[in-house]
């Protein structure tokens, strides 16, 4: 447990009363040293300082003058002191506060902030050294910000240029697909390499596509009340995965989705798990307080611990030896878009009794009220 941590002005006071406290105290017993040594009848030698004193003041002293006047001398020094230790912490400590501030506003994200210095000592030299630090960084930051939009843009442009000679490309598979049986055993494997690798670039491009309106903030929610269970039941029934599937959904469950995105979050959950997973692959709908979740569980070797923290990042594959799959390496991350887009969001982890579990929550909507029928005439 650390101790509790003391100002620097605090410590600067007590440190500048503290001598005034020792130097009253060391002035005041010099001075009734003094005083006791020439007050005596018979003095001890020819004491200077106390003769100095006494020559200085006026009369004889009484021993309640003596106190009273180590008593004033010694508020006086303390007030001196304490008076100093104030404008000196004033002086010293306003711009450390300016600094700390400005790097507080500068963590939180503000990378315009600067410091004005005052004055020409040291502290004021850290205040330009931080300005300069505060301008570089903001320099680099803006620059980044401008090469990662030039990025994107080139990527969304490019990927729109493609899809053109793209669906004329898969209109051309189509065709040779249909034609198989009458090839040669060779005419017939590059084809259907072709028809792959044209299939991949294909998903890869509408991928960037979709990344591209969310980058954008172009993605807009359609969203309808719909049956979760029957919502569910159509993307296993669309891609022929009922008989592999396990729906576990209440009757009567609805939610606000928009369907066509609730089902890319789903068709890409559970066709990982089946890809990547074992039997049997399940998924549970369920509604709690905060609206409804819906769970794709498999009973697989389940994710690497070191991949959970980037299991959403754009291009990020967790098995290396996959580095070249049908996958584009961004289904996770758009799914995560579309459940963020719901205002939800989507999470992975493993089962305690083996195999991965990915959640996609929404937050319960408020049904619009049914139309009151007119009053009668």
């Amino acid at each position: 447990m650390t101790a509790p941590r003391v100002s620097l002005q605090r410590r600067l006071l007590l440190g500048v009363v503290g001598v005034a406290v020792v130097t009253a105290a060391v002035t005041g017993t010099a001075t009734v040293a003094g005083f006791l040594v020439v007050a005596e009848e018979h003095p001890i030698g020819a004491n200077r300082v106390g003769g100095r004193i006494l020559a200085e003041l006026p009369g004889r002293l009484t021993t309640a003058q003596v106190g009273l006047a180590l008593v004033v001398l010694g508020v006086v020094l303390v007030t001196s002191a304490v008076g100093t230790a104030v404008s000196l912490g004033e002086r010293v400590l306003r711009p450390i506060g300016r600094l700390a501030d400005a790097a507080d506003r500068m963590a939180a994200g503000d990378l315009s902030v600067r410091v004005p210095p005052d004055g020409d000592d040291e502290i004021a030299d850290v205040a330009q050294s931080f300005n300069h630090m505060a301008r570089s960084l903001q320099e680099s930051v803006t620059t980044l910000q401008r090469m990662e939009e030039t990025a994107r843009r080139f990527a969304a442009d490019v990927s729109h240029e493609l899809r053109t000679p793209l669906a004329s490309m898969v209109a051309v598979t189509d065709v040779l697909s249909a034609h198989g049986d009458g090839m040669s055993a060779d005419a017939a494997r590059a084809t259907h390499l072709v028809v792959r690798e044209i299939g991949h670039l294909d998903r890869l491009v509408t991928d960037l596509i979709e990344v591209s309106r969310f980058d954008a903030g172009t993605a807009l929610l359609d969203a309808e009340w719909v049956d979760v269970a029957a919502a569910l039941d159509a993307t296993l029934v669309r891609r022929g995965w009922t008989d592999q599937v396990q729906v576990r959904a209440p009757e009567g469950l609805t939610a606000s989705l928009d369907l066509r995105r609730f089902d890319l979050v789903l068709a890409n959950l559970v066709g990982n798990a089946l890809k990547y997973g074992s039997a049997p692959v399940v998924v549970t709908a369920q509604e709690g307080p905060e609206g409804i979740a819906v769970d794709v569980t498999d009973c697989g070797p389940g994710i690497p611990h070191d991949a959970l923290p980037h299991l959403f990042e754009r291009f990020y594959k967790a098995d290396a030896a996959r580095a070249r799959s049908d996958g584009s390496g961004l289904g996770l991350a758009i799914a995560l878009e579309n459940a963020r887009l719901h205002g939800g969001d989507l999470t992975a982890a493993n089962r305690p009794d083996g195999g991965a579990v990915f959640r996609f929550t929404a937050p319960a909507a408020v049904r619009p009220a049914p139309p009151r029928p007119p009053p009668p005439r």
